[in-house]
């Protein structure tokens, strides 16, 4: 949508501050006012959901002898304010963020408010949302809030995709998905190695790995209270609840074990945190100290200047100067030897090369040619009449 719901960024504050702009309102006796939305209604009390916080909810039902005055918002005001902050994701991988609006949101509110005077602007909306929808099914996509086209897609696979799979990345995390994201970053690395995306991805990995750091050191710290609570249970138990309580146990490492093997089917390193397995959490700990101590080795490397050698090789190719081009490709492959733009350069450096020897090459035969050509005898001299006195 090129209007009010897409171009509109959907943030925290933003919420907030619509919640006190367009809000159910309760007046109470003491002069308070409550602001949010009215749940329900009896005739001696009502429920309202407020915000305690910009971030957090809470539902209170308060008596009509407390109220002095109710000022509610019409229901096709709330279902459009429901609407109106879906913002355009950055990332659109696929129709489902176009599904849900088209299929389903927006044709249940014309239909539930026919009389409401949002229509021409969600008809207008509905319209720029199924063209963006076709760009989709077509093969576009939307990579950080700019659309690639299905044939610049095509025109360029390796970066293209890389882009994608770096986006893809970024909104798992942003699910708080830390595991999903690093196994996402592995493919990545795996099949987009010498990707420009490359030197950000291995930043934003390291971010994942600290917040997944992060949450195994309280899942250990949990396991081992846990753990002790476990042993005082066992060591007071009967014989038979203790054997009980040890096979189930023994079956939950069997059920962690298996997880494990299922998490990493696809030959990924990375997979979920299991409270209960201590083995799994003592083997995730080793892969998070080993993962990050190569991603610090992989930033060591001038990725960023071997991008920018990189560029200016291409730029002087394209001026036709091929000495210089190779000299900064050769800096390039030295900085960062990775780099998949190398490849396509050094091809491109060959034809020049080919090109500018055959273009010295034909002037050199042309200047012999002329050289060997047998040269014209000068005209004579027209005589000149003589002048009669």
């Amino acid at each position: 949508m090129k209007r009010s719901i897409l171009s509109l960024l959907c943030t925290v504050v933003f919420a907030s501050m619509a919640v006190s702009m367009k809000a159910d309102v309760l007046t109470l006796k003491d002069g308070r006012e409550i602001k949010g939305e009215i749940l329900s209604e009896t005739p001696d009390s009502i429920l309202i959901e407020y915000y305690v916080t910009p971030t957090i909810k809470d539902q209170k039902t308060y008596s009509r002898d407390e109220i002095v005055r109710i000022a509610s918002i019409p229901a096709d005001e709330k279902a459009f304010q429901s609407i109106w902050s879906l913002a355009t994701p950055d990332t659109v991988l696929d129709t489902s963020f176009y599904d849900l609006l088209i299929d389903k949101k927006i044709p249940e509110f014309l239909g539930r408010f026919p009389y409401s005077k949002h229509l021409t602007e969600l008809r207008e909306d509905l319209r720029s949302l199924d063209e963006e929808r076709s760009r989709v099914r077509r093969g576009d996509r939307r990579i950080n809030g700019v659309w690639i086209t299905a044939a610049q897609i095509a025109a360029d696979p390796y970066q293209s995709g890389a882009k994608i799979k770096f986006s893809e990345m970024r909104e798992l995390a942003g699910t708080k998905d830390t595991v999903g994201a690093l196994q996402c970053y592995e493919l990545l690395e795996k099949e987009f190695p010498g990707s420009v995306v490359m030197p950000d991805a291995i930043t934003f990995a390291q971010i994942q790995i600290d917040q997944l750091q992060e949450k195994l050191s309280i899942a250990k710290t949990n396991f081992d209270i846990i753990d002790k609570r476990r042993q005082s249970a066992l060591a007071l138990a009967p014989a038979d609840q203790a054997r009980e309580i040890k096979d189930a146990l023994q079956n939950e490492k069997v059920a962690a074990t298996n997880a494990i093997a299922s998490a990493t089917a696809d030959g990924s390193k990375f997979y979920p945190i299991f409270q209960n397995s201590k083995e799994s959490m003592d083997a995730l700990q080793a892969l998070i100290t080993a993962e990050k101590t190569r991603l610090t080795t992989l930033q060591k490397i001038p990725m960023s200047e071997g991008m920018a050698a990189a560029a200016q090789s291409a730029k002087s190719i394209s001026e036709g100067k091929l000495k210089e081009a190779q000299d900064q490709l050769a800096q390039s492959q030295t900085l960062w030897p990775a780099n998949i733009d190398n490849t396509r350069l050094k091809l491109q450096l060959d034809e020049l090369a080919k090109s500018q020897a055959a273009s010295t090459a034909a002037a050199a035969a042309e200047a012999k040619a002329a050289a060997a050509a047998p040269k014209k005898p000068a005209p004579s001299p027209t005589p000149v009449a003589p002048v009669k006195p």
